[in-house]
């Protein structure tokens, strides 16, 4: 007894189109996560009496040594201070609030989500080989 599988070649295109759109929803995704930043001050932490003090103030000409990412999943980037300073972090001119330097971040934290683009994609292509399958029509 021989049995044969057959596969169209609308499925195999499906999947890819599927693999590609789940991606890039999850790339989408990642834009809704979290910065910050650790600040380098020149400020002591101590006051007189050698007691650990909890607010201390911060130049916008402090360098930033630590900026981390909080992927929309959990997962967290870290890198140096890539010569930043705590004002770049706030202007809304400065380098870093530009698209190219944030597109690091958002492409690192969907290297490190691979899994959920797999998820994403798996769903689109399960969602699209329904409507392949069933036709449904409105009355």
């Amino acid at each position: 007894m021989k049995k044969e599988i057959k596969i169209r070649k609308k499925y195999i295109s499906t999947f890819f189109l599927s693999f590609l759109i789940g991606f890039v929803i999850l790339y989408g995704l990642e834009h809704f996560g979290n910065f910050s930043y650790l600040a380098s001050s020149e400020s002591s932490n101590f006051n007189g009496s050698s007691k650990s003090r909890m607010t201390g103030v911060v130049s916008f000409s402090d360098p930033v040594t630590s900026i981390y990412y909080e992927s929309y999943f959990g997962k967290k980037i870290r890198t140096n201070g890539n010569g930043f300073t705590v004002g770049d972090m706030h202007s809304e001119y400065s380098v870093f609030k530009k698209y190219p330097s944030k597109s690091f971040y958002y492409t690192q934290a969907t290297i490190k989500d691979y899994v959920y683009g797999l998820y994403i994609s798996l769903m689109v292509f399960l969602v699209i080989l329904f409507f392949l399958n069933f036709k449904i029509k409105l009355l």
